[in-house]
């Protein structure tokens, strides 16, 4: 018998002996969880409340507004070691709900305040937390640089703006190929897994601002950076063209004369007011007309995130470099006052949010984007500073909620 034989021989031999395949079954784990909570309860005050995202420190500060206050800084993120970025969000009270949007920096520091922001090549997250403690509920993937992160008034749709630079840059003279998308999300379909994708709409250049329509978010206005307009998205209808209507006369594509960069709703829900960074000036968008209404508020140093007063007649900047606060007539445009910041206070300010009652605003700041940085109330009337408080490290969000048990 050859050798060839003998092996065939051999294997067959071999398969002839092996044991029967067993199969083990278990009975379903009824333990406790694998991964318990270990999160405490957060005891909200029953005044207002602030929300900050600490893009540098990856945490969210919870500040108690009637006096400064840091009632807890929880960490957020997917990973406890790398830095999530965590850039802007937004809290929906009624829904026990905080989203979070993840915008993941270059791994290497470039020079600039801002330089980072817009060229990661890194996708994003969404995370939705629980409101009573932060903990994580969903999450979904989102693309690169996401920017602005809103939530619509009746809790339903999140929106999340791509302000993505590196698209623009790789992609000159392909207009198409330069615009990015805005992300549109059901609120509860952001899942623990399974998370469908968002609807992704290709909207303009480097939109970053969003301000949603009141009460369920039919309609998204983005500040398109790079485009010098406010694009107009049809939620209910993704598939609609994208309208784009210019911010002022002397627009420009790629190469931004005014740079619209932020967008906030106004009480009534009927005017948006743009931050402009090039033009350094603070523009009013009309929604019903769904044009610009030609009232400009010029300032020194370039404007951030408004605040509206609680009746609509008057704007707050907040601008950085100068960094001070603008306080002025939201239907003439007319320059109130103007109360340089300390910067023992605040360095380059972000975001102004109104207190309910009208009298006091709250401004968070940057700071330095190496230590702390903060949070003030201001008087609403005089720009004085009525107290500060530390939070963590490049606050670039504040969101202010009425506190008491959930």
């Amino acid at each position: 018998m050859s050798w060839r034989a003998w092996s065939l021989l051999g294997a067959l031999l071999a398969l002839g002996c092996t044991d029967p395949e067993v199969v083990y079954t278990y009975d379903a784990y009824s333990g406790p969880p694998v991964f318990p909570n270990r999160r405490t309860p957060i005891a909200l005050p029953a005044g207002e409340v602030g929300f900050t995202s600490d893009n540098r420190s990856d945490t969210v500060t919870v500040v108690d507004l009637a006096g400064g206050e840091v009632i807890t800084e929880r960490p957020v993120g997917r990973n406890p070691i790398d830095n999530d970025g965590p850039h802007h969000l937004a809290v929906h009270r009624a829904s026990g709900v905080v989203v979070v949007a993840l915008a993941y920096p270059l791994p290497e520091i470039v020079p600039g305040p801002h330089a980072q922001h817009g060229l990661s090549i890194r996708a994003g997250f969404v995370q939705k937390l629980a409101l009573d403690d932060l903990r994580p509920l969903g999450e979904v993937r989102v693309e690169e640089n996401p920017g602005d992160i809103v939530i619509s008034d009746d809790g339903s749709l999140v929106a999340v703006a791509h302000y993505d630079l590196n698209r623009a840059l790789e992609n000159p003279g392909d207009l198409e190929k330069q615009r990015a998308t805005v992300a549109l999300m059901r609120t509860d379909e952001i899942l623990e897994s399974g998370s469908p994708p968002p609807v992704s709409v290709s909207t303009c250049i480097a939109p970053h601002g969003v301000a949603l329509s009141r009460p369920d978010g039919a309609f998204a206005y983005a500040a398109c950076y790079g485009e010098d307009s406010v694009a107009i998205v049809d939620t209910r209808n993704p598939d609609a063209e994208i309208v784009r209507v210019p911010v002022g006369s002397a627009a420009s594509i790629g190469v931004p004369t005014y740079g619209p960069y932020s967008a906030t709703l106004s009480p009534a829900g009927d005017r948006i007011a743009l931050g402009n960074l090039e033009s350094r000036d603070v523009r009013i968008f009309d929604v019903a007309m769904s044009a610009m209404a030609g009232i400009t508020v010029m300032s020194m140093g370039q404007p951030f995130f408004v605040g509206w007063s609680s009746d609509g007649q008057r704007l707050y900047i907040p601008t950085q470099v100068p960094d001070e606060v603008v306080m002025a007539d939201a239907t003439t445009g007319q320059v109130l006052q103007i109360a340089p910041m300390d910067p023992d206070d605040c360095i380059l300010p972000h975001e102004i949010v109104p207190s309910s009652s009208g009298d006091v605003i709250y401004l968070v700041c940057e700071g330095d984007h190496k230590v702390p940085g903060t949070v003030l109330a201001l008087d609403a009337m005089t720009l004085a500073t009525l107290w500060t408080s530390p939070v963590g490290v490049y606050p670039d969000r504040l969101a202010v909620i009425t506190g008491g048990a959930q």
